[in-house]
């Protein structure tokens, strides 16, 4: 029988060929400033209780992820049926626009914003319509709403506070996207913990509102991926339409329901970090020839005359941070996450050295 060889290539959908893999640099021997995580251990007795638990790892995890779902609700003051458990945000991302995407639909963002809203975008042929934000910082809720009018968009994405940018919009900006724009506002609220603000209270006024949440920031469970998503139950069960079964294994499941029984202990983390992120803000201030945008998060954008120069600076100096590239409006910036504060110390020594023209070789 003949052998027929063939480039697998050739048969990628176009869209996926479009794509350029998202990257995120592992490299443990750095002190890790680039990824808006909580440095801090997990709460005293967390990881023991855990580890205590009598696991069934050879069994699937309960597909509806109910006793997580009941531990969310009485955090989030959310009826179980508005909840859908997910494998981080980036899977919610997808299974939304599964849901209210597609061909010959449209998402409408506010670059600069998180990538994975294009990313997810592209892989269920969903179009992207741009409204960049005004000044690189602000809503442009009046042109937002004319994009609106377009019978192809069916989903806005707002993030709030917004990642890259740390700026928390206007409360009557984004609940006049909700009122106004006819179609599904999703307002992921990921560093919601650290700005102290939320449209959860909403929920029930709006049916067309959807609030995605994350563990992966302020509760410090970046590895294991673990996500929600709020709304009213009708809305929510049209999503769960396309969640895939066991999307959330057992152990995220359970670590979920352990942190929330931790409230106070991450309450005193996420002030630390709150506290540690104005110092790195007021320290990178007094550096000359560095723009330095305010935030309600855990991370800092800023820009200084060599944004490349001082990535590469500051990696030999064991830091790594975000290296943003062009943002829309503001330029080529860095973006640097609140460390523990005796990595912060060394890193705002480091950032004195560079912007005083100290190299190390």
């Amino acid at each position: 029988m003949k052998n027929v060889l063939c480039n697998p290539e050739k048969f990628v959908r176009p869209e996926v060929r479009k794509l350029i893999p998202y990257e995120a640099k592992y490299m443990p021997e750095c002190i890790k400033l680039d990824a808006n995580e909580n440095p801090f251990p997990w709460p005293k007795g967390m990881r023991e209780e855990l580890f205590s638990e009598k696991l069934m790892f050879n069994r699937y995890p309960d597909g509806m992820a109910q006793d997580l779902k009941r531990a969310i609700a009485m955090y989030t003051k959310i009826p179980v049926e508005g909840i859908l458990t997910g494998n981080g945000s980036d899977e919610l991302i997808q299974l939304i626009l599964l849901t209210f995407g597609g061909l010959g639909k449209a998402v409408i963002i506010h670059p600069p914003t998180f990538g994975m809203y294009q990313i997810s975008a592209h892989l269920t042929n969903t179009t992207v319509v741009a409204v960049p934000l005004v000044n690189g910082l602000n809503l442009n809720t009046e042109q937002m709403l004319k994009a609106a009018l377009s019978p192809e968009a069916h989903v806005v994405i707002i993030c709030n506070p917004n990642n890259p940018t740390g700026t928390l919009f206007p409360r009557a900006e984004i609940l006049q996207l909700v009122r106004e724009s006819g179609k599904i506002v999703v307002v992921d609220e990921a560093y919601a913990e650290f700005a102290e603000e939320t449209l959860m209270p909403e929920i029930k006024n709006y049916p067309n509102l959807v609030i995605l949440r994350t563990f992966s920031k302020s509760f410090g469970m970046a590895g294991l991926r673990l996500g929600y998503l709020l709304g009213q139950p009708e809305t929510i069960a049209l999503i769960d339409r396309v969640r895939p079964p066991y999307n959330v294994n057992v152990f995220s499941q359970q670590a979920g329901i352990l942190a929330l029984g931790y409230l106070s202990e991450y309450q005193v983390q996420i002030q630390c970090l709150k506290a540690e992120t104005q110092k790195l803000y007021e320290g990178l201030t007094q550096i000359p020839d560095v723009v330095v945008y305010p935030t309600q998060t855990n991370f800092i954008l800023f820009k200084p005359g060599d944004p490349d120069g001082w990535t590469a600076e500051l990696l030999k100096r064991g830091f790594l941070v975000r290296n943003m590239g062009v943002l829309p409006i503001l330029g080529k910036c860095l973006r640097v996450s609140a460390g523990l504060p005796e990595e912060n110390n060394r890193f705002l020594q480091a950032v004195r050295e560079i912007g005083t023209g100290v190299t190390r070789i």
